[in-house]
């Protein structure tokens, strides 16, 4: 399959290089302007083909794969829709829910099928917490709280909301399989930059499951970023449940289950907890998972698999999610999202 990658910036050495682990480094075309991109690919990809503009490999491909800036995504993904090709686009799937929305109407149109980049959903441990979650190891969930921090540069493009926090905002709705109806969120841009510098998002859903994800750039972690040289972050989600609770660390690579709960003992309720638990999933550096994502994308193209994170569940769905975000934090108030 010929697949064509439109952008190779900071995280396009991780596609390049599962592509490769796919079998399609022969295959692969790469379309960005920057001048160092012959170097960056012979590294990650040195059978692939680099051009300079993507619109004139586009008729040749049968799948691409889109990581340019978020603000971007919108007029490069509605290209490849009206061209027919299938499209692995990266999160979030655009700046808006009106665009996103826009790109699934195209796709709908053409029937084109879509996966998001959402990495948490594909790394083993993200997958493994979903099955014990699935399969009532810690009950019906409660509450999850979520911290995706570090000490590290801000980006020209975006913020911890779009950026960052997004990863677990799109976990949780995976996990608890809904969308939340009410959203209540901080944003701060103490830079003036444009785009926030911290973010912290409430979430309520129908459920009455809440949610509760903080992101942000001046926020120090504890463990090596292996996407960041230099920089120590938290990556952790913590759901608590009425017979459990689970914490997946993304920077530990540790999925962790306490069996058990509070239980009555008089006028108080004592914690009742078995020892905690290590659930056996492999580790994966990011060409790893991004070769998870990519071997999911083609078996579903060959109708072997069903879809995971769609351009409506893991793009429009989000998208509402991160306006409302926006939006609360503009008026200072709850936002609801329709269901």
């Amino acid at each position: 399959m010929r697949v064509l990658q439109i952008g190779c910036g900071n995280f396009g050495a991780a596609h390049l290089a599962g592509w490769a682990r796919v079998g399609l480094a022969e295959s692969l075309t790469v379309a960005d302007p920057r001048p160092d991109l012959a170097e960056i690919v012979a590294r990650h990809a040195p059978a692939a083909r680099v051009v300079a503009d993507w619109r004139a490999a586009l008729a040749e491909a049968e799948l691409v794969d889109v990581l340019t800036p978020t603000d971007t995504h919108h007029a490069i993904a509605s290209a490849v829709l009206d061209a027919g090709r299938p499209l692995f686009l990266e999160k979030p799937a655009a700046p808006t829910a009106e665009e996103a929305r826009d790109l699934l109407r195209r796709a709908e149109a053409g029937r084109v099928k879509v996966q998001i980049g959402m990495y948490l959903r594909f790394h083993p441990k993200g997958a493994a917490l979903k099955a014990l979650i699935a399969e009532g190891a810690i009950g019906r969930v409660l509450h999850c709280s979520a911290r995706f921090v570090g000490m590290k540069r801000m980006r020209a493009d975006s913020g911890p909301l779009a950026n960052d926090a997004v990863h677990f905002i799109d976990l949780i709705l995976w996990l608890v399989d809904a969308t939340p109806a009410r959203v209540f969120a901080t944003l701060r841009d103490d830079e003036a930059r444009g785009h926030d510098d911290l973010a912290a998002v409430q979430m309520r859903f129908p459920s009455g499951t809440t949610a509760l994800v903080e992101a942000g750039y001046r926020l120090p972690g504890v463990t090596p970023d292996p996407f960041t040289a230099g920089t120590l972050s938290t990556k952790e989600l913590v759901v608590t449940g009425t017979a459990g609770v689970a914490r997946f660390s993304l920077t530990e690579e540790r999925l962790t289950l306490w069996r058990g709960q509070h239980r009555r003992a008089g006028a108080i309720f004592v914690p009742e907890y078995g020892e905690p638990e290590e659930i056996a999933a492999p580790a994966a550096d990011p060409p790893e998972v991004m070769a998870r994502q990519f071997a999911h994308f083609l078996r579903v193209l060959r109708g072997e698999a069903e879809p995971i994170a769609t351009l409506r569940d893991a793009g429009v769905a989000v998208a509402e999610v991160l306006d409302a975000a926006r939006e609360s934090s503009r008026r200072d108030a709850v936002v609801g999202i329709a269901a």
